[in-house]
């Protein structure tokens, strides 16, 4: 029988990891604190749009359970992801308040469990939540950052077929732990510190946008002398043997082609 697992937080990230670990086996319980959402979930609403979602949910409805309770999370598994919100405030920086509730919410743990980091954070956040934990008496609760790198109406795709796994630890049994739950897909696996993984995910996500900036002004000089910015992209990805990093952003519209979280 495979690991049960958790997922703190029921928007796109979360559900996407609770849909496809549950299609690869895994009993999913699904936490979030918004009752409408819980209560939409249970009756097979799903309340984002993601292709392909909606039927994974419902052909392992048998698998996912949702709940308002942290502590039922907690009960069934010992690795549990978080992909709580931490948008951006006003000076740029994340919010990670709803990292810190879960925190405070934690229940008393008398088994070793396994925080898993699916949220993107600032690099260090870890090192911050690790010395958290061991304050307050929670040195048997392991962490590993696993950020993700899906993007929007691909997501799934992305999660079955992913460029790469990345898992960084503070203890290698937990990085074990985590890497072994991806075990049936065919991909590169990175291990890595915990800041080093953390960085991996704000660096690709720069790079990206750098790469459709790039791309994007391109276009405007493909519009302005008549050449074919998808042909470029093309040869571009052809000389940089990366046609997923170039081609990948290039349409009519490349701002709009791929946006990763």
């Amino acid at each position: 029988m495979k690991e049960p697992l958790g997922v703190i937080g029921a928007g796109w990230v979360g559900l996407v990891t609770a849909a496809c670990f549950a299609d690869l086996g895994h009993e999913v319980v699904v936490r979030d604190v918004v009752p409408e959402r819980i209560a939409e979930l249970d009756a097979g609403r799903v309340p984002i749009f993601e292709p392909g979602l909606s039927e994974l949910l419902a052909a392992n409805r048998e698998r996912i359970r949702y709940t308002l309770d942290i502590a039922d999370v907690f009960d069934a598994a010992r690795i549990v992801f978080v992909s709580v919100p931490t948008p951006p405030t006003h000076s740029g920086d994340a919010d990670l308040s709803a990292v810190w509730r879960v925190l405070d919410e934690l229940p008393e743990l008398e088994q070793r469990a396994i925080v898993v980091m699916k949220s993107t954070v600032p690099v260090g956040t870890g090192e911050k939540v690790r010395h958290e934990l061991d304050a307050r008496g929670l040195a048997h609760v392991g962490y590993v950052s696993n950020p993700e790198f899906l993007a929007e109406s691909t997501a799934l795709r992305d999660f079955t077929s992913p460029d790469r796994i990345v898992v960084g630890a503070f203890d290698d049994a937990d990085g074990d732990a985590v890497v072994a739950l991806y075990e049936s897909i065919d991909a590169p696996v990175v291990r890595a510190d915990v800041s080093s993984a953390e960085m991996v995910k704000l660096a690709s996500n720069a790079f990206l946008a750098t790469k459709i900036s790039f791309i994007n002004e391109i276009a405007n000089v493909c519009e302005e002398t008549g050449a074919d910015v998808s042909l470029v992209a093309e040869g571009m990805a052809s000389t940089a043997a990366s046609a997923r990093s170039f081609s990948g952003p290039a349409s009519a519209t490349p701002a709009r082609a791929c946006r990763r979280t």
